[in-house]
């Protein structure tokens, strides 16, 4: 019952931090922490979320769900569950100290992979167990896992960066910026973002977090903790907003990330989104 209520509660977070913005005249939100990205209108983060969301659960209508647990592997899952989740608690408090260093956001990336792949490798290593995921991806059919996810990814892709709900981005803060410059950067963020993040997030921690909680207290705890690891990123304008910021954005992503990882266990497809994410807006920059 407490699992569930802690749900709810987290859902309705989620839920209630976009009618908030909106109350409060926020209806565009900088979702990026460089200061050359413009900002995006509040329904172009909310609607292609949703959308997704809905799609992922409608295609197909029935999957199988998660496969049953030996009672000494679930012991030693819980235990890689505390350990992954400590990190996810760390991560965040470890990431305001290095940008509080001058010139600390140059080992950000370093520092999160080897928190977050390195030191859970150490936690997986320590309690080794067969991967839940693995288990759980031999029973779906091929095909969706596999295509499962398009029409989820695609129409999330639309609304968010070419329907008219977009708006018109303003990217000319990149435009000082040599194209070379621009593709290192998109890479390094692809390798310490996109990959690194959706590995330790949603592979290793949701899927330990779905063998002790069921598949969406995982997913909301996850997300959650998710956002948490990007509180650095707004340092700057009134505490109550940027929060809200975040949750809107990278909670809502997390949600549709970790629902995507619950229903399909396509770990490409998360890279994929996650990527897209990050460098979508540039590439008019350098093939335009």
């Amino acid at each position: 019952m407490r699992t569930k209520v802690l749900t709810a509660a987290g859902l309705l977070l989620l839920a209630a931090v976009p009618v908030v913005l909106v109350l409060s005249g926020r209806t565009e939100l900088r979702t990026s922490a460089d200061e050359e990205a413009g900002p995006v209108p509040l329904a172009a983060v909310v609607v292609p979320v949703l959308a997704a969301l809905l799609l992922t659960r409608l295609v197909p209508p029935r999957l199988p769900g998660l496969p049953s647990v030996d009672p000494g592997e679930r012991a030693v899952y819980r235990r890689q569950a505390v350990g992954l989740t400590l990190i996810a608690l760390v991560f965040p408090v470890v990431a305001v100290v290095v940008f509080a260093v001058p010139d600390g956001g140059l080992f950000y990336g370093p520092v999160k992979v080897a928190l977050l792949i390195g030191v859970s490798w150490l936690v997986l290593r320590r309690w080794p167990a067969p991967s839940p995921a693995a288990a759980h991806r031999a029973l779906l059919p091929r095909r969706w896992y596999l295509f499962g996810a398009v029409p989820a990814v695609l129409a999330w892709g639309y609304l968010l960066y070419y329907s008219p709900l977009a708006g018109d981005r303003d990217m000319s803060g990149y435009e000082a910026y040599d194209p070379a410059v621009l593709v290192g950067a998109a890479v390094l963020t692809f390798l310490t973002a996109s990959v690194t993040e959706e590995i330790f997030y949603r592979v290793f921690l949701q899927t330990r977090l779905e063998v002790l909680l069921g598949r969406w207290p995982a997913i909301v705890a996850t997300a959650l903790l998710f956002a948490a690891m990007h509180v650095h990123r707004f340092g700057t304008g009134p505490f109550g907003e940027n929060l809200a910021v975040i949750l809107a954005w990278n909670g809502g992503f997390g949600l549709l990330t970790g629902y995507l990882w619950a229903r399909y266990r396509n770990v490409w497809v998360l890279i994929v989104v996650h990527g897209a994410v990050n460098s979508m807006g540039l590439l008019p920059l350098l093939f335009g």
